[in-house]
């Protein structure tokens, strides 16, 4: 009975200090200057440059690996390329964000950050190396290592993209609404420099894909300095030294009576847990949602759209078609979509049109089959003008983005300020699950269309 009561006892004391730091941090709230949401733009572009680079530059690596350069003959890289990128880079995203869920009570958010920039800037200097260097005789050993190290930058980027969705989620949604549309701008931004190479290097393969991973690098290196100067610095520092999820546990007056109460626990990873599933549970419909939307995306975009050939006889537009009417409307279209969510929040929280909407998006998948996917006989008549290929892209990016924002915000909205950190990340988490599903639906679905061309 003893034992009891004075559990009882230091459990009360425990949650009279939380109550006590969560005052404090209501005193202690973050600023959100012009700067800093200038920077959580930045970040946001940063967290899918390693992706958005690696399936916009398209003719770098169908020159690289095309079969002509390859004296064996063996597989035919060249087509697929696309479908491995996707899984391959989609699988390494949904380990970073695991690992990130895991490290926000191990690691501060500044080492997760500047970690992720490092890993970045890691994975592209090999991968620059290999622009210049004559891979002809080793197209298989080129592939390969290209996979690798693409792997690694997108494990770096999922885990800046889930550590600055936690981070966002401490600041007004304003900052949440700039970091997902720098998610966009990012693509914007590789579909531009895909079409400035095509243009500035007269179509030469070798010169767009080192001035493509020369730029990646500058830019996350400036990226990094960014957010080191007008965050980090000016982060509380309970923020810098502790993982935020763990905030209101970790404080010096709480020290001491964790200690005893841990000793009537019967296991303090029980309570972690309880957390992560109450949070779930208070963010399901926006898990369905995101997950949905994800998955669709990704079915239709990059491999299966990216199969899809113009009916024009110019030569020019032909050479634009794909970064023009695919990469650069796509990502315009989503980035459309995601500053809206600005203004407009339409439908509300917890309502059933948000996931119908999510789920209508289906329809998209079978549209584009119609179009001139691989220039196959069968499609032709029923959707094979270059505009209708574009009216679907359109509407692929626009839902794309509003519906992603606004699940997101409402996802972090949806919990207590001491578990928005940790709702930010698991927002994260339900997207890469969705990015992975599509891309081996995708997989299948795109070697399926080429084997039947």
């Amino acid at each position: 009975m003893d034992s009891i009561e004075v559990q009882q006892s230091i459990a009360g004391q425990l949650d009279q200090a939380e109550e006590n730091n969560t005052s404090k941090m209501a005193e202690e709230r973050v600023i959100c200057t012009h700067s800093v949401q200038v920077i959580f733009f930045l970040l946001g572009i940063c967290c899918l440059f390693p992706w958005n680079l690696f399936i916009t530059a398209k003719e770098y690596f169908q020159y690289k690996l095309s079969p002509m350069l390859n004296i064996t003959g063996h597989h035919d890289f060249a087509d697929t390329f696309e479908n491995y990128f996707s899984f391959v880079g989609s699988a390494a995203v949904l380990i970073g964000n695991l690992v990130n869920v895991a490290l926000t009570d191990k690691l501060s958010i500044g080492v997760r950050m500047i970690g992720a920039h490092i890993l970045m800037i890691a994975s592209f200097i090999p991968t620059l190396a290999l622009a210049v260097v004559d891979t002809s005789s080793a197209r298989l050993s080129f592939f390969v290592i290209t996979l690798i190290f693409m792997a690694i930058g997108n494990f770096g980027s999922s885990v800046l993209t889930g550590s600055s969705l936690g981070l966002s989620a401490l600041y007004p949604s304003r900052c949440t609404v700039l970091l997902l549309c720098g998610w966009s701008m990012s693509g914007i931004f590789t579909s531009l420099l895909s079409i400035f190479s095509i243009w500035s290097n007269h179509g030469s393969p070798m010169l767009i894909g080192s001035s493509y991973f020369t730029i990646s690098i500058l830019y996350v290196i400036v990226s990094c300095v960014a957010y080191y100067e007008v965050l980090h610095k000016k982060l509380p520092q309970r923020f810098k030294s502790v993982g935020i999820n763990e905030q209101s546990t970790r404080q010096d007056d709480q020290c001491q009576l964790l200690q005893e109460y841990q000793e009537y626990s019967v296991n303090v990873l029980w309570k972690k847990m309880d957390v992560m599933k109450n949070v779930f549970y208070e963010t399901i419909y926006y898990a369905i949602v995101l997950f949905v939307v994800n998955f669709v995306t990704l079915v239709c975009f990059p491999a299966l759209a990216s199969l899809t050939k113009s009916n024009s006889d110019n030569t020019t537009w032909n050479a634009y078609f794909l970064p023009v009417g695919l990469f650069l409307n796509f990502n315009v279209s989503d980035l459309i979509g995601r500053s809206i969510t600005h203004k407009l929040r339409w439908p509300k929280a917890d309502h059933a049109l948000l996931v119908v909407l999510a789920v209508a998006r289906i329809v998209l998948i079978p549209a584009l089959l119609c179009c001139n996917v691989a220039s196959r006989p069968l499609a032709e008549g029923l959707m094979p003008d270059d505009f209708g290929f574009a009216f679907l892209i359109t509407v692929l990016g626009f839902s794309n983005g509003y519906l992603i924002n606004l699940s997101t915000i409402y996802c972090s909205a949806q919990v207590n300020d001491e578990w928005k950190e940790i709702a930010g990340a698991l927002s994260a988490v339900y997207q890469c699950f969705g990015v992975v599903s599509g891309s081996i639906f995708s997989f299948f679905i795109a070697r399926a269309v080429l084997s039947v061309v």
